[in-house]
């Protein structure tokens, strides 16, 4: 059974940035004796979903879809109460 090679997140990070410069994941895994390019794929999907700290801590793990949905509409609640406020204060200001 073939044992999964762990990366170090100095290295993950330098990869995905010099992928997002436009190096292609073939060179890069040639350049830096990845495995498979498919991981520096993955890693670059996992930075667009999540930041970088998730190449270093994991993948932030969701317990439950209601509380993944909970916390979008709390986000929602949060920018259409700016969104308010700030067009309150600019009618005011337009009153003069």
């Amino acid at each position: 059974m073939k044992k999964n090679k762990k990366y170090p997140y100095e290295l993950k990070k330098e990869v995905v940035e010099l992928y997002f410069e436009g190096e292609s994941a073939v060179d890069l895994t040639e350049k830096f004796n990845i495995s498979n390019r498919r991981r520096v794929q993955e890693w670059m999907t996992i930075v667009r979903k999540h930041g970088y700290v998730a190449l270093e801590r994991g993948v932030p793990k969701t317990t439950d879809e209601s509380e993944s949905e909970e916390s979008s509409i709390k986000e929602e609640n949060t920018r259409l109460k700016l969104e308010n406020a700030y067009l309150k204060k600019l009618l005011d200001l337009k009153r003069g």
